[in-house]
């Protein structure tokens, strides 16, 4: 006697060879798809976080200065070997300044130092003033070494998929900073 359930064996049915090669295809056509628009998304968030880091560095002098009563620098460089003028490395400084000559001296404090992930793409490009040191005076208005006054431009940019995508960091002789976006023709040139 048979029984009037179906088998599970009959209603059991495999995927063919021909419908796992069209899966695989299409999926393969949607990374495709796909990469481009994530490669430029996460070079736009490397942008954001190196841009975002370099600011709060601008502002943490800034605002240590005016609540410590004294001069404080800014400059590229790293605490092993100073101030080097180098924005390019992506590395800066933060310190006590007593003499006001723009470099870390025995008797000057470190802040803080930082850095951007270099393996991230991003490149930074000062303009003249800002190769130099910045000193936030007691009152929060910058100036260079000289005693004149630091405004200046660094710019961040990152090359992907022949496209530039950029911030340009703005240094007023107040000492504020404010981020703007720089659209270039293709290239990330010095400000």
């Amino acid at each position: 006697m048979r029984s009037s359930y179906p088998s599970r064996i009959d209603n059991c049915r495999g995927v063919s060879y021909a419908e796992l090669l069209v899966v695989v295809a299409l999926g393969g056509l949607m990374t495709a798809l796909a990469a481009p628009a994530f490669s430029h998304l996460l070079a736009q968030h490397r942008l954001t976080v190196s841009s975002n880091a370099l600011m709060s560095a601008f502002m943490m002098a800034r605002q240590s200065a005016i609540t410590q009563n004294q001069v404080v620098a800014l400059c590229a460089g790293n605490p092993e070997s100073g101030c080097h003028s180098d924005w390019g490395s992506g590395e800066w400084l933060i310190f006590t300044d007593r003499n006001q000559n723009g470099a870390r001296d025995a008797d000057d404090t470190l802040i803080q130092s930082g850095s951007t992930a270099q393996e991230s793409g991003i490149q930074i490009l000062p303009n003249r003033p800002m190769q130099k040191p910045v000193l936030f005076q007691p009152i929060g208005h910058a100036e260079q070494p000289s005693g004149a006054f630091a405004a200046g431009t660094l710019r961040l940019c990152s090359n992907t998929l022949n496209t530039v995508l950029g911030v340009d960091l703005i240094l007023s002789k107040s000492g504020n900073i404010r981020a703007q976006p720089h659209h270039s023709a293709g290239n990330c040139a010095r400000p």
